[in-house]
């Protein structure tokens, strides 16, 4: 996926060797700046909950979880949650209006017992009860911001993943959506993950790389490579690696999963290619990486790299203005992994 002359940067570099084939520009399309969206400037535990969880941080306008303070870099305000709802959409679109693609489920084995990893608003944990009433879900996060109205099989917990599991059962699926950046070990998640699974169970990860091109039309002359680059030496000196999930699968290998795979699909930044799903799915990249954009940044650039506020927002001010352009073929790897334990 990437060309040769982009394996120099680290940005480029996340794009895998032998992936999804470059996908085909639209000549047509309007060189115009606006979104189709209209400018949307992103300007019960294991233990009992204790109060202190809900009095969230405050830094430069927006709230992070207080649970575990500091270890997670993104926000979990109205204004993040609203984008997780929107990714949620995206995530539909590119799975064919599927949930996962693993068999789980689908193989002639009940599914019992799931656990959503880093649950968020809870938007796929809701989806999956629905569509498994059989099942008992449970959806685990820092932030306890998940509506009140599940469905009964359904129960959201605020906990720490990176802790010692203490649940009392095996799980027949292990779901993570986008925990990007989250972790700090990633094969002993992997670990917890395959001795918390019953035999035979899936455990399957969706998250996003860097953004890059096949073309070479975003290079390091943008602001949005230097912003992207800087993303990742800051997530890098906290020990999260914003790239993780080039790993993942040598890493479940690693860990004795089997029956091991990845599919890795292309969110396209804006409306540039031709192919009219791609042309789609880049409309609603483009809502949310323009209503992300703070969400993704503030924390990493102004607590860890020492940027001030305004430093950033100059940077952020014409990084919305590049990933609306639709010279720049620029897009967003998201691999799918997904292995089951053996019997």
């Amino acid at each position: 996926m990437a060309t040769e002359n982009e394996q120099a940067s680290p940005v480029a570099e996340a794009a895998p060797a032998g992936g999804p084939a470059p996908l085909e520009v639209d000549e047509d399309v309007g060189s115009d700046t606006d979104s189709a969206f209209g400018n949307s400037d992103g300007t019960n535990s294991t233990a009992s909950i204790a109060s202190s969880i809900y009095q969230y941080r405050t830094e430069n306008g927006r709230t992070y979880h207080a649970y575990k303070d500091g270890k997670y870099v993104m926000p979990n305000d109205e204004r993040e949650q609203e984008r997780l709802d929107l990714q949620h959409h995206l995530f539909l679109i590119t799975f064919e209006n599927k949930l996962y693609l693993s068999p789980a489920g689908r193989e002639g084995r009940e599914i019992r017992h799931v656990l959503d990893v880093g649950t968020g608003t809870g938007i796929w944990a809701v989806d999956f009860a629905d569509e498994f009433p059989a099942a008992s879900v449970i959806g685990v996060d820092l932030s306890p911001i998940q509506s009140p109205f599940v469905p009964p099989n359904l129960s959201f917990q605020v906990d720490d993943i990176e802790e010692d599991w203490t649940w009392s059962v095996k799980f027949d699926f292990i779901y993570s959506r986008m925990m990007t950046a989250s972790l700090a070990n990633w094969p002993r998640f992997f670990e917890r993950a395959y001795d918390g699974l019953a035999p035979g169970g899936w455990l399957e990860l969706a998250d996003i790389c860097p953004i890059t091109s096949d073309d070479g039309t975003l290079n390091e002359s943008h602001a949005t490579y230097k912003w992207a680059n800087q993303l990742m030496e800051g997530c890098k000196a906290i020990g999260r690696p914003f790239d993780g999930a080039l790993k993942y699968k040598e890493q479940l290998e690693a860990q004795g999963f089997v029956n091991v795979h990845q599919v890795v699909f292309k969110w396209p930044q804006n409306k540039w290619p031709r192919d009219k799903k791609h042309k789609e799915l880049g409309l609603w990249t483009l809502e949310n990486i323009s209503s992300g954009l703070h969400a993704l940044s503030s924390a990493v650039f102004t607590r860890v790299l020492g940027w001030s506020a305004e430093e950033l927002e100059v940077l952020l001010s014409q990084v919305r203005d590049e990933i609306k352009d639709t010279k720049i073929h620029a897009y967003w790897p998201i691999y799918v992994t997904y292995g089951q334990k053996s019997y």
